[in-house]
């Protein structure tokens, strides 16, 4: 009793401490915001928060760059209130004269001619979100032996405020996040509740500091602090969630998914504001990066755009296209005849409820697959083992770095569910819920259909090795072949072929039926002799490489240490993407081996050294979300 009344009381201590140093944070930014702003940006010197600027330029006098005709001074999280803006500028080598009109406020002066370099000064508000934005728009000009339109030449930007002003919602939203995040991470991770508060009041410390130099920044690196924290709370419930938690496995698996996803809008909304950043280190890893030149700083990261379209990239456009086209052959534009027809389906049916809208549609399918899929696996997992290694199956799975493809408008989720349903009816000898589920599986992702021999062997296992008695679980096995039939009957009706899927594989992306040691090889002459491929450069094939081995390595552990049916559907999941010639989406194809995650969760629980690998997986994770959101290629 005297240690529960101790419990207690530290408790209260603790939540009584954090709610002081939360709210001593919020007042401490809002007094910040009464310290007057004074920010100078050499402009070739310093990154100055100046959007679509060619590369910075340097004579004897001076560093310089030159605009693009359109460039926008941002500086977001300033505050509301009134700021004077110095800009130092000339027209193209600070002679010839170029039209040029400022925007402040909403207001356009034109200025005439800027020619000669000279200072320009005025008095910009922030708007009603405390977001300071200035536009220069000019003419351009393209000077003999210049292969650029040059716009204004950018010497020199002041920015100061004229008094006190109120904290910019930006700001206030960092505050919360990174608030939030570090008292989850604290709370989990720390059991001395003193040592806590320290930590929490240092973190107070830095959030302060952190809102403080984002005053006068756009794209700033810095933003990535706050997703990193954010992560760094998800990573914490993962590697030491409450006990009582765990018990409760169902309701811990769903605030996983939710703690997961909130993390990845974060990372979304940070790699979106910051992409200019991320352009250079993107064309290190991946062949198809944009240049830094294409990309600009964004005045506003809109919340629809954060939890919305940026999760429709790449192979999301071909299944849109199959619910408001239909499918299409000859392929053109849209090669969409490789995707199966299930979860399109599902996304037209959803139309009704979205008003038309097929991303919000396809997303509503794909989180709610997601958390029937991750709810319906983890009940599996529960009853063959137990609520421990169904939590960390779970959470291996959602750590993964390419897991953000769960929450994006792939097909991935679907089949997940689907995928697990299976599993759920052989385990509980449930033969037709499996069978069903194995038909929608087969029209769902190509790998679905190899469940049919696994739901065969499962039958004969329960039947003892002998031939079952003639009932209609036989129609069990059946049923994945027939749903995939039924789609190349279509094909075969609509477009005299049925095997056109297999022909687009083939024709649009080279893929080719290969053994499994032709990709592996591929992947390590790419990296041995540093190489380009349009799968990735080497940092990225070094990464399928380890995929590869992983994936077999655990497809090893589950034949070897798990029920045989588990063994076999990671055989049938990975059958696809390891015997193929390519393996630029070989991390996204693993998702499906679901049985390979209770597979890792065996071998932390085992080797708990191993769970050290979650931060770096985390990292991993944060990296191809940024790269996807802003439109990279990744799988």
């Amino acid at each position: 009793m005297v240690v529960n009344q101790q419990f207690l009381w530290q408790s209260a201590f603790f939540v009584r401490g954090s709610l002081t140093i939360g709210a001593a944070t919020f007042a401490a930014i809002v007094a910040l915001h009464a310290l007057p702003l004074h920010a100078v940006y050499d402009v070739g010197n310093r990154p100055a928060p100046i959007s679509s600027l060619y590369g910075a330029e340097y004579n004897a006098a001076m560093s310089y760059a030159y605009s693009r005709g359109q460039s926008l001074i941002l500086a977001p999280m300033a505050g509301a209130g009134m700021y004077e803006v110095l800009v130092r500028m000339g027209g193209p080598a600070g002679r010839d004269p170029v039209t040029t009109n400022i925007e402040v406020g909403g207001h356009s002066i034109a200025i005439g001619d800027v020619g000669a370099i000279r200072v320009f000064r005025f008095l910009a508000p922030a708007d009603a979100h405390g977001a300071l934005a200035v536009r220069l728009a000019s003419a351009t000009l393209q000077p003999p032996g210049e292969p650029r339109r040059l716009g204004l030449l950018l010497d020199y930007l002041e920015i100061r405020s004229t008094g006190w002003a109120l904290p910019a919602l930006q700001a206030l939203g960092i505050t919360l996040m990174l608030m939030s995040s570090a008292w989850i991470a604290i709370t989990l991770l720390v059991d001395d509740r003193r040592l806590a508060l320290a930590l929490l009041a240092l973190t107070s410390a830095g959030t302060v500091w952190i809102v403080w130099v984002l005053r006068s920044q756009s794209a700033s690196p810095i933003l990535w602090l706050v997703a990193a924290a954010v992560v760094a709370a998800f990573g914490a419930l993962v590697m030491r969630p409450p006990s009582w938690l765990v018990r409760r496995t169902l309701v811990a698996v769903a605030l996983l998914l939710v703690t997961w996803r909130v993390a990845l809008w974060v990372v979304a909304w940070v790699a979106l504001q910051t992409g200019a950043w991320l352009s250079p280190l993107a064309r290190l890893t991946v062949s198809d990066a944009k240049a830094l030149s294409t990309l600009s700083i964004p005045l506003y990261v809109p919340f629809d755009q954060v939890i919305g379209t940026v999760w429709s990239q790449w192979d999301s456009r071909l299944y849109l296209s199959i619910v408001t086209l239909g499918y299409q052959h000859p392929p053109e534009e849209h090669a969409n005849m490789a995707f199966l027809p299930f979860y399109p389906l599902l996304i037209r049916m959803a139309l009704p409820f979205t008003g038309g809208d097929a991303v919000v549609a396809g997303l509503i399918v794909t989180h709610c697959a997601l958390l029937a899929g991750a709810l319906i696996f983890a009940d599996v997992i529960r009853r063959d083992f137990d609520a421990q290694t169904a939590y960390r199956a779970i959470a291996t799975l959602l750590c993964f770095p390419t897991s953000f493809f769960l929450g994006a408008v792939y097909a991935e989720s679907v089949a997940l569910a689907l995928l697990a349903l299976t599993l759920w009816g052989l385990r509980q000898q449930r033969w037709m819920i499996a069978g069903v589920a194995g038909f929608f599986l087969s029209l769902t992702r190509l790998p679905g259909v190899l469940i049919a021999p696994v739901i065969a062997l499962a039958l004969l296992e329960r039947a003892g090795w002998r031939r079952p008695p003639l009932t209609r679980a036989y129609l069990a096995p059946l049923l994945p072949a027939v749903g995939l039939g039924l789609f190349m009957a279509y094909q075969w009706w609509r477009f005299g072929s049925p095997l056109i899927f297999m022909q687009t594989q083939r024709d649009i992306w080279d893929q080719r039926l290969s053994p499994p040691w032709v990709q592996l090889s591929m992947m390590i002459e790419t990296i041995v002799t540093v190489a380009d491929h349009w799968s990735g450069r080497w940092p990225t094939r070094m990464f399928q490489l380890l995929v590869w081995l992983t994936f077999a390595g655990l497809t090893a552990i589950a034949l070897r240490r798990l029920p045989l049916v588990y063994g076999l559907t990671t055989i049938s999941m990975l059958a696809p993407a390891y015997l193929t010639n390519v393996s630029h989406s070989l991390p996204r194809y693993v998702l499906l081996a679901l049985p390979a995650f209770i597979a890792a969760a065996w071998l932390v629980e085992r080797r708990p050294i191993l769970a050290l690998a979650t931060p770096v997986a985390l990292i991993l994770l944060a990296w191809a979300t940024a790269l996807f959101v802003n439109g990279f290629f990744v799988g």
